[in-house]
Order: C-alpha cells, then structure tokens, then sequence
C-alpha cells in the first residue's frame, strides 16, 4: 500500500483541495500494518485509530503509476525532495524496495528513507536502490521514555544511530519528539551528543491522535517548546552547555549573543529544520491553531509572537520586547 500527504497529493495534482502552505518534499508512506508498538503513533500496531493517518496529518492512497507520473508532469517548483517513510513490516519494505526500482533513474530528486533499519546491511541495501539519507528514529529522549513508549534498549538505538553516522557520513538523521515526558536537560543531553557525531536532527510537538494509548496526553506548553527550539538552535550553531541555564532541569535561562538575537529577530530558530528542503507543513498543528514549528519565513507578527511565547529575559528586559540588539 501506498499513500501521499493529503499536502503532497494537492501539491502534485492529484487531490483537488487547496493547501495555503505547499510541501517542499513529497511525502510518501508505504505500508498497511506496522509491528512497532509506539504509544503516541496512529500506525502503531496497539492503535485503534485510522490507517489513513500519520500524526494529524491524511494519507490518501494511490498507486505507484499515479505518483510516478504525476511527479514527472510536475511543473511547479516547490518540490525538491521525495521521502519515503515506511510502517515496520517485512511486506512494507517489499514494497519500499519495488517502489525505489520502479522509481530509480526516472527522477533526479533526491530520496530520503525513514524506517526502522536495525543493521549496516539494510542501510546498505536502500542506499544502492538510490535512497541518499536515511532516518532512524530515536523519538524519546530518556531510556524509560523510550522503553514505556517504544520497547527496550534505548542505548543500542542510540549507538546504532552515531556508529552509522560515522559509516556514512552526511546521509543518517533522527526525530525527537518534545513533550513525551521528558525534561529539557534530557533533549539538552540527547541532542548535544546526536549533533557532535554528525547526526541530522529533526524536532517534532508531541500530538496526541484518538486512538492511540497516549490520546489524551496534551500537546506541550508553547513556552517550553519555543525554548527547546532555540536551545537546539544554538546547539547546532555551536554553543555550548556554558549558555544554558537548568533549574530542576527546566531551561531556565539562555545567554543570548548579538549573533543569536539577530536570527530571532529574523525568526530562524522557530522553523522547521531536518532534512534539506524538508518543511512538514501542519504535521503538529491544524491550520489556525498555535504553529509549533514553521514550515516557512516568520512574517513579523509571528516572530513577535514566538518571541513573547519564549518569554526569556535578557538583560533586565524581556526577549519580546528588545527590539533586537
């Protein structure tokens, strides 16, 4: 089985709907059951909710004829990647293996792969099919998170994730997912270690979907998360433990440079990031809701907006009303 993003699907053509944000990748999910047992996750195979879902966001299926086709007729210009993520599943990576060879040397878009790979081997594999990164989620951002949501051995996924870094350089990244039940000096930990050994990292808004054993866990606090963003922003510019203030391992303050309050300023550090020309348009978020992570350039309003949701202080005044430097 293979589904579209609903925001894929309109983009290409082939769902007659309008999207205000278009996709800058074509998602694609294959596969109809999954054996992971992820407690937040909609395909999870404990789930009682839709298979049409992943997040909030709908899948529709279609075949691979369809998507191909409809990908060689695009004429726009906002799609410059395809990734491919499949469910946990011996016939699901068949599938993801037929869809790659039917697919290979009849487009020049790059192709992300997101799958529960366990060796160098399946790495391998996908890479010579054409596949030019891989993601390998880690998710949660402790080990009994880890284990209460996703299963055991939450350090052999860690050092699989930075031993195949190092193996092949530039092509492995990961997701976080903020508001598991963690707490900022755990991402803090996690990310710090996953950036130093030349991991990608991608940071998602906990969402709760009905059906799922987590459904009624809540989204988490803007603050906190617009505190993470920039945390983890400073951390993949190179700024060290030294900057960040911890109490009770909430983050309570951040030393702010003239450097990082100029790309607040411009809204960096609220987009989304991960993958090149990866934007995720509504995946933690419907549309008119509070944004969690933007899949595009802030407009002034909305950097004045995160700047009050961080609500940091800097310098005896808050971040939201500095103006800048």
């Amino acid at each position: 089985m293979i589904r579209l993003s609903s925001g894929t699907a309109i983009e290409l053509g082939l769902l007659n709907k309008r999207s205000d944000i278009p996709p800058t990748t074509a998602y694609i999910m294959i596969g109809e059951s999954c054996t992971n047992k992820c407690s937040f996750c909609s395909q999870s195979i404990e789930s009682n909710t839709r298979k049409d879902k992943l997040s909030r966001v709908v899948w529709p299926q279609y075949s691979k004829e369809d998507i191909l086709d409809s990908m060689l007729n695009y004429k726009k210009h906002n799609i410059r990647r395809i990734c491919i993520q499949s469910t946990a599943s011996k016939e699901a990576y068949q599938t993801v293996e037929e869809f790659l060879l039917y697919i290979k040397d009849k487009t020049n878009m790059p192709i992300s792969l997101s799958a529960k790979l366990e060796s160098s081997e399946d790495i391998d594999r996908f890479l010579s099919m054409g596949v030019d990164r891989v993601g390998i989620a880690i998710d949660a951002a402790n080990e009994k998170l880890y284990e209460d949501i996703k299963g055991k051995d939450f350090e052999g996924k860690i050092e699989f994730i930075v031993s195949s870094a190092k193996k092949y350089p530039g092509k492995i990244s990961t997701h976080i997912i903020v508001g598991l039940g963690e707490s900022h000096k755990d991402i803090y930990n996690l990310y710090s270690y996953l950036k130093g050994n030349n991991v990608t990292i991608s940071l998602f808004a906990f969402t709760p979907v009905r059906g799922t054993k987590m459904e009624n866990i809540n989204q988490p606090e803007i603050e906190s998360y617009r505190r993470v963003q920039l945390m983890t922003y400073m951390i993949d510019k190179g700024y060290k433990e030294e900057y960040f203030r911890f109490d009770d391992e909430y983050l309570e303050e951040i030393k702010l440079d003239s450097r990082i309050i100029e790309d607040i300023e411009k809204g960096y550090p609220f987009e989304i990031r991960g993958c090149k020309d990866c934007n995720r348009p509504y995946y933690n978020e419907r549309p008119g809701s509070t944004i969690y992570n933007y899949s595009r350039r802030l407009n002034d309003d909305e950097i004045n907006l995160a700047k009050k949701e961080i609500n940091l202080d800097i310098g005896g005044e808050l971040l939201c009303n500095s103006g800048g430097l």
